[in-house]
């Protein structure tokens, strides 16, 4: 009996540990921004959406944020126009996601920074954890419990290469262009 008040403790562990949430609405206060496509440039195919948080920030000032700074995202495939902080909403290309360069500006000050994607797989056991429980009868000296854990792997045929991008804070810098960064 003890082995399952062991167990019982570990279920909510590996039911957050199995789940990973997909991209949700943006945060509170922050707009989303659709990208747009660059005209005459063939994109590779979608796999979805990708998503990218961008707030403006002072360079060196740790915390604040910049309301309202008018920011430019660009990539080989799409670009938008926001104000900060917004939730730019774009392709998802998977393996061929780009590099996004985006340039922020509030009054004198000015900056860049690029997101890079981050490579992930979805869909399928192929990229999620799973958890196996088995009971059996055993044998005469009582019931037999087994557990198994799969930690999950690229493989598999039901699940797709997507690309993931944490959030980016732009520094700006009174005085500086965005070309002199």
């Amino acid at each position: 009996m003890r082995f399952f008040g062991y167990v019982g403790g570990l279920w909510p562990m590996l039911l957050v540990a199995g789940c990973v949430a997909p991209a949700g609405p943006a945060p509170e206060g922050v707009a989303s921004v659709r990208a747009e496509p660059r005209p005459g440039v063939v994109a590779p195919v979608a796999r979805g959406e990708a998503t990218l948080v961008v707030r403006a920030v002072p360079a060196g000032a740790g915390g604040q944020e910049l309301l309202g700074a008018a920011c430019r995202a660009e990539s080989a495939y799409f670009t938008a126009d926001f104000r900060s902080p917004a939730q730019l909403l774009m392709p998802d290309f998977g393996e061929a996601a780009p590099v996004i360069t985006v340039t922020c500006r509030d009054g004198a000050a000015s900056g860049t920074a690029a997101a890079t994607p981050e490579r992930a797989w979805s869909g399928g056991l192929g990229g999620w954890p799973a958890v196996g429980v088995s009971v059996g009868t055993g044998d005469v000296q009582g019931v037999g419990v087994g557990f198994g854990w799969y930690g999950g792997s690229a493989g598999g045929t039901a699940g797709a290469p997507v690309a993931r991008y944490r959030e980016l804070r732009v520094p700006l810098a009174a005085g500086q262009s965005p070309e002199q960064e």
